[in-house]
């Protein structure tokens, strides 16, 4: 029986319905999917997980795996299947000398970059610091440090991967050149990724924060930021945001600002063009770089979202307006954010990673949070409309798949025989598979503008 197998595995650590942990544990950053899994399994060891695989795939369970938690998508639960919890697989191991980092698949940022700054050591990391480290490296993974260190995955050095048949692999380019590739940016479901073994650089005060521009500036905000982007050095991040701020809830234009140049002329003049348009509110200053990353805090688990955007080749003029239009019609707790994608991360070699979006410019997602089930129909409609306001600029197909809003979205990242081969010869039996959540059944398919498709076909 599979209870009996698992226990053997996890002694004390397989969760059922009946525990009084199991809706604590079992709960997602995204509360559309609230999925009751049959079992949650938190092995510690590698040993023990490639023990719970196995028991798993001879019982023919459904399986999710789980390392943050944070995804958007709902995938790391299953309805009346497995969880694989790795929470418990989270430590953070430091070399400083060699700058290096490893981590285990369970750890989020928070807990990697609480490991590595203390030797003054970062990588590009998730900007909201509960996002788990693998989930963001698979799929890529932007960052503060982007501009110059490239994505999340292309500082990882090598992966540890249990496959479905319970075996432990280390993934490099030159052990294992097409799951490497496989595993930058079209990573979910190959495997377990039990390890990371990054790069890390050394990192020092920043200056940045936030600035945030009233509502009568908001298109004025958005072509500042486009305006700055499109001649930023390498060292300069910035990350634009419309949103309701402060204790008030006004609406806004917030631009984040990570700069770890030392040019005191440039950051002067940089301070200075910010400084333009009437300022609501300026958190500017020299800060740490664990400061920088806590600047957009948290978000609780639990609140209900859907998130549908596109990478575009430009911000024009035309794009802005509608962005700042799309804002003024939202509700709640709704948001579009922009990332640029800038420096060392178009400098990579397009055909050396799975990463479908290193030519665009600019990733535009509308961010829908709200919490009330009744409104899951119009919040939906929305966040799409933000993805089709953006769509006439954009030649990247769907939007960012860590950002993608249901489970029905493996293998999109970048459909190819290169992929589809990798995936056949890690999980010939499709025992790591996407899924559709039931909810994209509930919700229209094709509401907004642009639309595409099922609810499940937004990323």
């Amino acid at each position: 029986m599979i209870v009996h197998a698992l226990n053997d595995a996890c002694p004390d650590r397989v969760i059922g319905r009946d525990h009084p942990a199991y809706d604590d544990v079992r709960l997602l950053f995204n509360g559309m999917h609230d999925l009751r899994p049959r079992l949650i399994c938190l092995p510690r060891y590698v040993a023990e997980l490639r023990a719970v695989i196995r028991a798993t795939r001879d019982a023919g369970l459904p399986t999710a795996v789980r390392g943050g938690g944070h995804n958007v998508a709902g995938s790391a639960a299953v309805e009346d299947g497995l969880v694989i919890d790795l929470r418990l697989m989270s430590a953070v191991s430091v070399d400083p000398v060699a700058r290096t980092a490893v981590a285990g698949g369970g750890a989020t940022w928070s807990q990697f970059d609480l490991a590595t700054t203390a030797y003054g050591l970062a990588t590009t990391g998730g900007t909201f610091d509960t996002t788990g480290v693998g989930g963001l490296a698979l799929g890529g993974g932007l960052g503060h440090l982007m501009g110059k260190h490239g994505l999340t995955c292309d500082n990882v050095l090598s992966y540890e991967l249990v496959t479905a048949a319970g075996e432990v692999l280390v993934v490099d380019a030159e052990r294992d050149p097409d799951l490497d590739w496989a595993l930058r940016g079209a990573g979910h479901g190959l495997g377990v990724v039990s390890a990371f073994h990054f790069r890390v650089h050394p990192v020092g005060l920043l200056w940045g924060g936030c600035v945030a521009y009233p509502r009568a500036e908001l298109g004025a905000a958005v072509r500042l930021f486009r305006d700055l982007m499109l001649g930023a050095p390498d060292e300069l991040n910035c990350t634009l945001l419309l949103k309701r701020y402060g204790p008030t809830q006004v609406p806004a234009a917030v631009i984040l600002v990570a700069y770890s140049g030392g040019d005191e002329e440039y950051r002067a003049a940089l301070e200075k063009r910010l400084g333009e348009p009437e300022v609501l509110d300026w958190q500017l200053t020299f800060r740490s770089y664990l400061s920088a990353q806590a600047a957009l805090g948290r978000l609780a688990f639990g609140l209900r979202h859907h998130w549908s955007g596109r990478f575009v080749d430009a911000l024009p003029d035309s794009l802005a307006d509608a962005l700042a239009e799309r804002f003024e019609a939202a509700r709640y707790r709704d948001g579009i954010l922009v990332e640029p994608l800038h420096g060392a991360v178009r400098r990579v070699d397009a055909e050396s990673t799975a990463v479908p979006f290193r030519g665009a410019a600019f990733n535009v997602t509308g961010t829908a949070i709200w919490t009330d089930p009744a409104a899951d129909e119009q919040q939906v409609t929305w966040a799409r409309s933000v993805a089709a306001a953006a769509e006439p600029h954009s030649r990247w197909g769907d939007g960012y798949v860590n950002y993608a809003s249901t489970g029905d979205w493996a293998g999109k990242t970048t459909a190819s025989e290169r992929l589809t081969s990798v995936k056949r010869r890690l999980d010939p039996d499709g025992f790591f598979r996407g899924r559709v959540h039931p909810v994209s059944e509930s919700l229209p398919t094709s509401s907004a503008p642009g639309g595409r498709g099922p609810a499940g076909a937004d990323l």
